[in-house]
């Protein structure tokens, strides 16, 4: 295919992250991409947002299998809420390529089905960790593979209320999806939930769908495109248990006696987003500061030590002021038009999923069921 292809693109769930990011940034890349179709919930948001992005009536649904039948589109976003996985399997037994939110699905399940699918079909499917195409992030990633000894790494999110960004960008919502069909779609995601990590509180489920496949997914794949693989969850703790705003720690153990400590914790008041991944050996250390994902052209900070004729040496980079979210997009397009597979794939977003309920795994695995203890009861082996 030629490199200036440009693809016909539907997107599917126009929330938050869509009207923020993907949206606007699809729009900015008229070279590359045509929003050529909408899909969601809400009839209101619909016609807002096939309005300002004149996507033509015709081609704006409720039903996201109206969208993924046309012939206008070549490739899809698939944006919305709680799990991926249907929408991804009827886009690529549709043949249509996908870019897809994290986290890919709830379940190892589903991910397998996903993976057996793209197999068959032959389309492009990449996961939307845009971290990874941040170019502060690929700097780091070059200084990183030459670190020598590398003994801990030390992962820090202290995440305030996301209120605040909602209205700096003016996200429309509208009250108009009938309970009759939220409930069903509820009822399907807390029966996914409970597959993976079986029949434990209402507060640990949201925990699981919000926080820890919401967030903690992005570091955690962060991580793995850092320094690969751990070979383990030693320990997980949060605190207060009882509340929807914890704070998590978890500690991975890599091989060469490496550690890895993350906390995550809500901190709703404070308008300051903090995110760091800092690696570090006895002769020296990367620190990457990720900027809230919220906010746009932010650069992402790497700051660099190490000794050099007996000084200690500190150097601080912003490789770039290019958004993340914008080059994830453009490595999208060149997977599809250039048969490039996607860094991020789904055996890729699979292995976070797994690594995930390993972290859960290692909370409370006496009272775990699904998924989740059967990943307890092989660590317990290992």
């Amino acid at each position: 295919m030629a490199a200036s292809r440009r693809l016909r693109v539907g997107v599917i769930g126009c929330g938050t992250v869509a009207q923020i990011m993907h949206l606007p940034y699809l729009d900015s890349l008229p070279e590359l991409y045509e929003i050529a179709a909408l899909s969601d919930l809400s009839p209101n948001l619909l016609r807002f947002l096939g309005e300002k992005y004149n996507v033509p009536a015709v081609r704006r649904s409720t039903d996201y299998r109206d969208l993924l039948a046309s012939n206008q589109i070549d490739a899809v976003l698939v944006l919305n809420s709680g799990t991926h996985a249907p929408q991804i399997l009827a886009a690529v037994q549709a043949g249509k390529h996908v870019l897809v939110e994290k986290p890919l699905c709830f379940t190892l399940r589903e991910a397998d089905e996903i993976v057996s699918a793209v197999k068959k079909a032959g389309v492009k499917v990449m996961v939307a960790y845009m971290k990874r195409y941040d170019p502060g992030y690929h700097y780091a990633q070059n200084v990183v593979k030459d670190m020598r000894g590398l003994r801990y790494v030390q992962i820090n999110t202290l995440h305030p209320s996301e209120d605040q960004y909602h209205n700096i960008f003016g996200v429309t919502r509208f009250n108009d999806v009938p309970q009759g069909v939220m409930q069903p779609l509820m009822e399907a995601q807390d029966a996914l939930i409970r597959e993976a990590i079986g029949d434990v509180s209402e507060t640990l489920r949201f925990v699981y769908f919000d926080v820890i496949l919401g967030s903690l997914v992005h570091d955690i794949n962060a991580l793995r495109g850092l320094i690969g693989e751990p070979t383990g969850v030693l320990y997980t703790g949060i605190w207060p248990e009882d509340e929807k705003a914890p704070s998590i720690t978890t500690i991975l153990s890599y091989p060469n006696d490496v550690r890895v400590v993350y906390t995550w914790t809500y901190l709703a008041e404070l308008r300051d987003y903090f995110e760091e991944i800092a690696l570090m050996s006895s002769a020296s250390r990367v620190r990457i500061q990720f900027p809230s994902p919220f906010l746009k052209h932010f650069p992402t900070p790497i700051v660099v030590q190490h000794m050099e004729n007996g000084a200690a040496i500190e150097k601080r980079v912003q490789a770039s002021y290019n958004e993340a979210f914008r080059e994830e997009l453009r490595a999208f397009h060149d997977c599809v038009v250039n048969d490039k597979e996607p860094i991020t794939n789904v055996a890729d977003g699979r292995a976070d999923i797994a690594i995930l309920q390993q972290v859960v795994a290692a909370l409370h695995p006496a009272g775990l069921g699904g998924e989740a203890a059967k990943t307890a009861s092989q660590m317990a082996r290992a």
